[in-house]
């Protein structure tokens, strides 16, 4: 999920230039332009890292989800036909939803006439199945995959009911406000599948035979090389304008940039921010947005150092985040002071928690007793974050923090983080979302699971927490969010360093794509010329 960065400094930017040079060469780069090679009815989409399974209850990456969502359903959606704020929800397999008073329970009304594309029917049985392979373990079809995948959203809920044919109900044990908005998400929320496709394939090849509701039908996979999706005719909802779409996967930034240049993929995903003006002389649109992203330095409270709050807060201080912006990513990306991204319902664009000043890092660590280079700890980055990692390390050795960049390949990364060692202080992460939710997932996944609970104020927060989360008032709950925010802030629990500002490439012949403020798009409107 991580955009991958290029420094451009001295030599490495010098090496980078003359690669572009050469490869926009080869492929009629500079004064020539970009044509696609494919057919009018044919879309190309050039992934950046290989989807997970094809299964609502068991996928991950935003990429997957790209994908998936053509296939797959949500009960409530979010409209990506606009750029501008917050996206808003719109009836998807439901077609409407309430609350009793306290926001406990959650009845919808489900879309009628609705066929898989198996051709077996859309209903609240339908609906009861899915719900139920997350939900019960004495179901035949309980899988424990989905269910851990599942477990963030859905760890309050009471009871579910299936009310008629076409009226369904969830019961929490608490208020839940921000129920509706979470089904709309890629990660962890119940996209809705054929109960057949599974009795016959099982928990396990579901995946390989993906079967929903949605504009588009699976047609094939070859795994770290694409996926292939054809127009569902018999969509209940109004027809998509392509009649394929090919989802490539090209994890190698500069063949990923080849491909696009040749007319090979139609749209490049995550394009590197040396790239943009490039791009856009050579005729493709590379528009501005912000996503639901950001990036955020994660501590690993194994390490004596990132458990005291001392160096979190001299941390905190010491990053340039409108350098990063600038110099790491040549201004295609944002300073963030907020846990809560850009895209989010409840960012605020002038929250600033705290601002660069390198002097008083200095006073913070000196006044905790620690001298000049005492405080010393390694940096975990990707390959895709060393460039914004190395430039974090030269702000903190500025201020006496004597901080080493390990960067690792993406899996060894991750095993990395996942068993860290004494002398890791933090990794950087990314990821984000539309959902207020996401400030409590978020500590969750990057303080708890790092083994923070002892060494932050862990009742503060949590009970800010709780109470955003668990408040049945509208009219404060995304105050409440807010207030979160700040307190996370306030013991520089995570740190926020920037978003992202471009990141999708488009061809002259594609007419309709709009990038939203989320992580994904619709391509149902999309059209191409010949």
């Amino acid at each position: 999920m991580r955009i991958e960065r290029i420094r451009r400094r001295g030599v490495v930017g010098a090496v980078l230039a003359l690669t572009v040079a050469v490869v926009a060469t080869a492929c009629g780069g500079g004064s020539g332009s970009v044509t696609s090679k494919n057919p009018a009815d044919t879309l190309v989409v050039g992934l950046y890292t290989e989807p997970t399974a094809i299964d609502p209850q068991r996928e991950y990456f935003w990429e997957t989800f790209r994908a998936s969502r053509n296939i797959y359903e949500p009960l409530v959606q979010e409209v990506l036909s606009t750029d501008q704020g917050v996206t808003k929800l719109a009836p998807g397999l439901a077609t409407a939803w309430r609350s009793n008073p306290d926001a406990t329970t959650w009845t919808f009304d489900l879309r009628r006439g609705v066929k898989f594309h198996d051709g077996t029917d859309f209903d609240a049985a339908a609906l009861d199945f899915n719900v139920k392979r997350f939900s019960d373990p004495s179901f035949e079809f309980y899988d424990e995959k989905s269910a851990a995948m599942l477990k963030a959203r859905f760890s309050d809920l009471k009871s579910t009911r299936i009310v008629d044919d076409h009226t369904y109900q969830f019961t929490f044990n608490r208020p839940y406000l921000g129920f509706p908005r979470l089904l709309a998400q890629s990660i962890g929320s119940p996209l809705v599948f054929s109960a057949a496709a599974l009795r016959q394939y099982g928990n396990d090849g579901l995946s390989e035979h993906p079967t929903g509701t949605g504009p588009y039908r699976f047609v094939e996979r070859k795994i770290n090389d694409h996926i292939t999706l054809d127009r569902n005719d018999a969509y209940w909802g109004e027809a998509p304008q392509l009649k394929r779409l090919v989802f490539r996967t090209i994890p190698n930034n500069q063949s990923r940039l080849a491909a696009f240049q040749s007319g090979e993929i139609d749209i490049l995903t995550r394009v590197q921010p040396t790239d943009v003006e490039l791009l856009e002389r050579q005729g493709a649109s590379v528009p501005k947005g912000t996503a639901a992203q950001l990036d955020y330095v994660s501590f690993l409270f194994g390490n004596r150092w990132a458990q005291n709050p001392q160096v979190r807060e001299a941390v905190s201080l010491a990053i340039d985040r409108q350098g990063l912006a600038d110099n790491i990513y040549s201004g295609h990306a944002q300073p963030l002071w907020s846990f809560l991204n850009p895209g989010n319902e409840a960012y605020d664009p002038n929250l600033r928690n705290y601002s660069y000043d390198p002097d008083r890092a200095r006073q913070v660590l000196s006044g905790a007793g620690l001298g000049n280079g005492q405080v010393s700890f390694n940096i975990i980055a990707d390959l895709a974050g060393q460039p914004e990692a190395e430039a974090i390390s030269t702000n903190l050795k500025a201020v006496g923090i004597n901080a080493p960049v390990v960067a690792l390949e993406r899996g060894n990364y991750s095993s990395r983080i996942s068993n860290p060692q004494s002398d890791d202080g933090f990794h950087l992460g990314e990821y984000g979302g539309t959902y207020p939710e996401w400030a409590l997932e978020g500590f969750n996944s990057t303080v708890l699971a790092n083994g923070g609970e002892r060494y932050v104020d862990y009742p503060a927060i949590t009970r800010a927490l709780d109470t955003a989360r668990y408040t049945s008032d509208p009219n404060t709950r995304i105050v409440d969010w807010q207030n979160a925010d700040k307190v996370i802030a306030a013991d520089h629990a995570v740190i926020p360093t920037v978003n992202f500002t471009r990141y999708y490439a488009i061809s002259p012949q594609v007419r309709g794509f709009v990038w939203p403020n989320t992580n994904w798009y619709d391509l149902g409107p999309v059209s191409k010329e010949s």
